[in-house]
């Protein structure tokens, strides 16, 4: 059998919704994979620091993290490359203006620093840290994420300034690098991979990226239908043996 590459997006994919929790069945289909020769990842917009302390729990080797901008492999990160800095100053300095509470991540840690007391942090779904201090728009070195709060009326948002948005919990927006693909074609050709021989599974619209040719998409049951519709192949939920079921399916395992 062609050695395949395997890159699993981790939340509702791998993941339990926004959790560190693998099914019992899909941890014994990677398990499995790695036995039969097969080469297994994560391609994941989580930052490095975060991707990878799920990756070390469950014995993953590769780790495409950051939406693509960061590789790291047996725990040592090779590249990690943070937003666009001066089109990420300058949404703040517009946020700041409009009076709309940001907040930004400028390290690999699962810290989120904002200088607004109120910003928005009550969604149990979220697993950053958020701390609270002043922060010098203008000293920023790297920009990793940003949050804001979004209006409430269509006529008030903000222009983009060049920077992928995605509508997050808390009715905020994440600003994060949404390119996965990029960092799977990167990982492959460190590892000696073939593009055509690559096997992507997600379940959300950051995963869109990485649902293209050469590489074979696969979507979880419980993911977004504009997924479904790029995918070769929809498979069970990821709580339902999903995982297990499309390996099985195409004779993988």
């Amino acid at each position: 059998m062609t050695k395949k590459y395997f890159f699993f997006d981790i939340d509702g994919t791998l993941g339990l919704g926004i959790s560190s929790i693998i099914p019992a069945d899909t941890l014994y289909c990677l398990r499995r994979l790695v036995q039969e020769g097969q080469f297994i990842a994560i391609a994941s917009g989580r930052l490095q620091h975060d991707t990878q302390t799920f990756a070390d729990r469950y014995g993953i080797p590769a780790v495409v993290a950051d939406g693509g901008n960061s590789l790291s492999l047996d725990g040592k990160v090779l590249e990690m490359t943070g937003l666009p800095l001066e089109n990420c100053k300058a949404l703040l300095r517009d946020l700041t203006a409009r009076h709309y509470p940001w907040a930004v991540v400028t390290d690999n840690t699962i810290n989120r620093y904002t200088p607004y007391v109120d910003f928005p942090h009550d969604d149990p779904r979220n697993y950053m840290e958020t701390v609270v201090r002043p922060v010098d728009i203008e000293s920023l070195t790297a920009v990793y994420k940003i949050m804001y709060a979004r209006p409430q009326r269509p006529e008030d948002e903000v222009p983009a300034y060049g920077l992928p948005h995605l509508e997050y919990i808390d009715h905020t927006y994440l600003i994060e690098p949404t390119d996965k693909s990029r960092g799977i074609l990167r990982m492959l050709d460190l590892v000696g991979g073939r593009p055509e021989d690559a096997v992507v599974f997600g379940d959300g619209l950051n995963d869109i990226s990485m649902f293209r040719k050469p590489f074979f998409s696969i979507a979880m049951g419980n993911g977004r239908d504009e997924l479904k519709a790029r995918a070769d192949y929809v498979t069970g939920d990821n709580d339902k043996g999903g995982i297990l079921e499309a390996c099985k399916k195409f004779g993988w395992l």
